[in-house]
């Protein structure tokens, strides 16, 4: 079912139940003083996916003790979550979120960096869900039995502040993108205290990939392809680094960009939280 990294929700009505299949929502909730806080409790009571388990990026998919917020936990505390949630070797993972993608391709970014292939990301979330005659839970939520998978850590899929600043210099094999919105490019808002955005980077706002019920749209990302081939060495096939404010957008950019078989891309985990803590690290502001 995951041949592709999207999954149709009438695929996935029709597969629910299926004893390999692994059903899990990743959202994470945004607090009107705009702290981001664990979505666990709209997972049970404002309705979910039956039998769906809740990923929880705040306490379980991230390192808590970084310095940076949605850090990427180390192998053994992955293999412990997703082992919790009932993951084994062998299971075919689907996610999904109510708030855009985004959290859901940042746990099928995770998985896919420690070893498992066998995930998609629910194309439209929820929403999608819903439309399509799916029927949501709310209640008790029942733990499953721990599955059995094991974390293998890949290389190729998080870059670090070195490999960034290589990339802005010219000296690396891969160019910057910027998943976040306009008004954080050109400098018009501010990411962790600093306004702005790496130098030599283009802008590809993940929810511009959207479409107005949430599914990732193939022909916008194909039109912003457009924005990538101004990057130097494109035409080579220079990697992608995406970045965004704690690496959440920019895993929803390599997943659209995957969408249209662009699969060289890195996500900077740190993002702008990490780049903006140093202020010898330089930003670009666009005039006008």
């Amino acid at each position: 079912m995951t041949a592709s990294p999207l999954v149709d929700a009438a695929r996935l009505r029709s597969h629910l139940g299926a004893r390999r299949l692994v059903v899990l929502d990743a959202t994470v909730d945004k607090t009107t003083d705009g702290r981001y806080v664990s979505g666990r409790a709209g997972f049970v009571d404002d309705g979910r996916i039956p039998g769906s388990r809740h990923a929880d990026l705040i306490a379980d998919f991230s390192d808590t003790q970084a310095p940076f917020p949605f850090t990427r936990p180390d192998a053994g505390a992955f293999e412990a979550a997703a082992r919790a949630l009932g993951i084994g070797a062998d299971s075919t993972v689907v996610v999904y979120d109510r708030r855009g993608g985004a959290w859901a391709a940042r746990v099928w970014w995770l998985l896919r960096s420690f070893g498992h292939d066998d995930v998609g990301v629910l194309d439209g979330g929820l929403r999608a869900w819903v439309d399509a005659g799916g029927e949501v839970e709310t209640g008790v939520v029942v733990s499953p039995r721990a599955g059995d998978f094991r974390a293998t850590v890949r290389d190729g899929y998080f870059a670090d502040t070195d490999a960034v600043r290589a990339a802005m210099n010219g000296d690396g094999p891969a160019g910057l993108v910027c998943a976040l919105g306009r008004d954080v490019f050109e400098g018009r808002a501010t990411v962790a205290g600093r306004a702005g955005h790496i130098p030599g980077s283009v802008n590809v706002p993940y929810p511009d990939l959207l479409d107005p019920t949430g599914h990732i749209d193939a022909h916008r990302v194909r039109a912003a392809v457009a924005e990538l081939d101004r990057l130097p060495g494109r035409a080579a096939g220079r990697t992608v680094i995406g970045y965004c404010g704690g690496g959440i957008n920019a895993a929803g950019l390599a997943l659209a960009l995957s969408v249209v078989g662009i699969t060289t891309v890195e996500v900077y985990d740190g993002s702008l939280s990490e780049w903006n803590a140093d202020p010898g690290n330089p930003l670009e502001i666009v005039d006008g």
